[in-house]
């Protein structure tokens, strides 16, 4: 018989190293004392106190005045329960915090319903599919009688440069009618501000790099050393959409094609990136991967985690109106079309409503964290682990 607990140190040490996600550390550290002991909470605290951005040419002064991370979870049933519920319910939600307010992940608006104050995480897996950074933002335009003051929100990037996250680089979008793509590393007190950009669409980190898609389809590159390259291969269309996502190793560009007199409200194509050659390939499927395109974030997930088998190539989004009026869709790349999720139940139900056996104080909803291993819903943390992530902003 094995005694999880008295597993050496230095053998716990090498397994938590290997953990990728906060959560995952959460659960590492559940399991009892000594697990706990072995290895601290994995934190990386948020940048604060950032400084404004010396004067653009354009006569503008910014200051990125606070980030918050925004990361989604995937609540599901486990298998052997999945197999005994009732087959008409939903077995995976999907949900994003961020800030400690729950959220639609397609299109961030709240979520009013009874969420349960805790998960048994014995009845139910909760799996971090990603997490995403938003910056609040203000903008200085200096006029010749009066300042102007504008406030905005836009994605940040943030590259760890060190294990314990106290080295890192911040990339911003600094905007007011032309875009800045601006660049801050820890313990320096000045932006590096990239001008002459040209409506820069999406920014992401991949390889310990940060990559930028432009509106006219080509790609910027810079490095940890602020070393700045260029793709100068241009992709899609200066008129259509585009994303940034990491996805089974590789860097996709996402553009959505906006469709008009057909039944299909909008289109996509996806471009691999051919790193050797410096250049995008377009594919035409993504195999078992799922897209699922928020307002500041885009997460791939195998459709294995929805216990769908191979049932990919989709790709989950939102369109029109302000956020509580987005309207949610699903294309499918194999067939080529766009349909509501409202008429599509078994995908609809994975955003909304809250599954029954999820707010069901009978099934795995646990009313006190001492009866069995468990989270708080509203942080998905236990204590100083993970909740303290969130309100570190």
């Amino acid at each position: 018989m094995a005694y999880w607990s008295e597993l050496p140190p230095e053998l716990l040490t090498l397994i938590a190293k290997c953990l990728e996600t906060q959560f995952d550390v959460l659960r590492f550290r559940s399991i009892c004392r000594s697990w706990r002991s072995s290895f601290p909470p994995k934190l990386y605290p948020l940048p604060k106190r950032l400084p404004s951005s010396k004067k653009t040419k354009a006569g503008c002064r910014f200051s990125l005045n606070q980030i918050t991370i925004a990361t989604l979870f995937l609540v599901r049933l486990p298998p052997a329960t999945e197999n005994r519920s009732n087959q008409t319910e939903p077995s995976c939600w999907l949900i994003k915090i961020s800030d400690g307010k729950p959220l639609n992940p397609l299109t961030d608006s709240g979520l009013n319903a009874n969420l349960p104050k805790v998960l048994d995480l014995i009845n139910c897996q909760v799996i971090e599919l990603g997490h995403g950074y938003v910056g609040r933002y203000s903008v200085h335009i200096n006029y010749r009688f009066r300042g102007l003051y504008r406030n905005y929100i836009e994605k940040v990037e943030i590259l760890r440069l060190s294990p314990d996250g106290d080295d890192f680089m911040v990339v911003g979008l600094f905007s007011h009618g032309v875009e800045y793509f601006a660049l801050l590393k820890s313990g320096e007190n000045e932006w590096t501000v990239l001008e002459n950009m040209h409506g820069i669409q999406d920014i992401i980190t991949s390889n310990n790099k940060f990559y930028a898609i432009e509106q006219s389809g080509g790609t910027i590159i810079v490095d940890q050393f602020f070393s700045v390259g260029f793709i100068q291969h241009a992709v899609g269309s200066p008129t259509n959409r585009k994303f940034l996502v990491e996805s089974s190793g590789n860097l996709l560009i996402v553009e959505m094609i906006f469709l008009e007199n057909s039944e299909s409200n909008a289109g996509f194509r996806i471009f691999k990136l051919d790193e050797e050659n410096q250049k995008w390939d377009e594919i035409k499927s993504l195999g078992d991967q799922i897209l699922i395109l928020g307002l500041h974030q885009v997460v791939s997930v195998s459709a294995y985690e929805f216990h769908w088998g191979d049932q990919g190539n989709l790709i989950f989004y939102s369109i029109d109106g302000n956020v509580e009026d987005r309207v949610m869709y699903v294309f499918d790349l194999e067939k080529g079309i766009s349909i509501p999720l409202e008429n599509c139940p078994v995908y609809c139900n994975l955003f909304w409503p809250l599954p029954v056996w999820l707010n069901s104080s009978e099934s795995v909803v646990s009313s006190s964290m001492e009866a069995t291993p468990g989270t708080e819903f509203a942080n998905l943390g236990i204590c100083e682990d993970v909740g303290s992530s969130f309100s570190s902003s």
